[in-house]
């Protein structure tokens, strides 16, 4: 009987990690990312989403399957606003304005956050609800992004749909040195994800607005 009972403890001591790892994953899973601000989060994301913060500018490429079914690359030119909840949260609002070049433009207001465990930056369009993921570990065509204090180029993968957005962006309003680094050098440069530039390249596609 005394064997038996130390043998159920060992179970229960064994069992126990993983219910605590459970319980995290479901306050994680089910934590209302894209609306509800949040603040206690690593130093590195909040880093990151203070980065992000501000507009950016530039050149993005859709690539999405047409109305016939067929694989198609359309361009424009576009800005990127970011806006934190608050300096300190790692998700908050923004918006994408894209312009043809005739006149014609368009604005698609999205959320967005900062995965603080894995450095991910989320984006959700709130007129479709499109979500994209932009991988800070993603380092080829089809993966991953480069974020510094001036520049931000990359690729957005669709995960609720089959669209990519590549984009190649620079800086133009906005930027404040991550609160972190303040206290030592306002001018130092931070860098995120491990994209090389491999994500955008110059395209002959034509100039069209993709609704999003």
């Amino acid at each position: 009987m005394k064997r038996f009972s130390s043998f159920l403890t060992l179970l229960v001591m064994a069992a126990l990690p993983f219910t605590f790892t459970s319980c995290d994953d479901d306050w994680y899973d089910g934590y209302d990312w894209y609306d509800k601000p949040y603040y206690d989060a690593t130093e590195n994301a909040i880093a990151l989403a203070q980065t992000l913060n501000g507009t950016w500018t530039g050149t993005i490429i859709n690539e999405y399957t047409n109305d016939n079914g067929i694989r198609q690359q359309t361009q424009c030119s576009a800005d990127f606003t970011f806006v934190q909840y608050r300096y300190d949260a790692i998700n908050g609002t923004g918006y994408e304005t894209d312009y043809d070049g005739t006149g014609r433009k368009q604005t698609l207001p999205f959320k967005w956050y900062v995965d603080y465990r894995t450095g991910n930056v989320y984006v959700e369009y709130t007129e479709s609800g499109y979500r994209f993921l932009l991988d800070a570990n993603g380092n080829s065509k089809y993966s991953g992004f480069s974020l510094d204090n001036s520049r931000f180029d990359g690729v957005m993968e669709g995960v609720n749909n089959n669209e990519f957005v590549f984009f190649n962006l620079y800086r133009v309003r906005g930027y404040s040195a991550p609160h972190k680094l303040k206290s030592a050098d306002s001018t130092a440069t931070v860098s995120f994800g491990k994209g090389e530039g491999k994500q955008f390249e110059i395209s002959d596609a034509p100039v069209m607005l993709r609704r999003r």
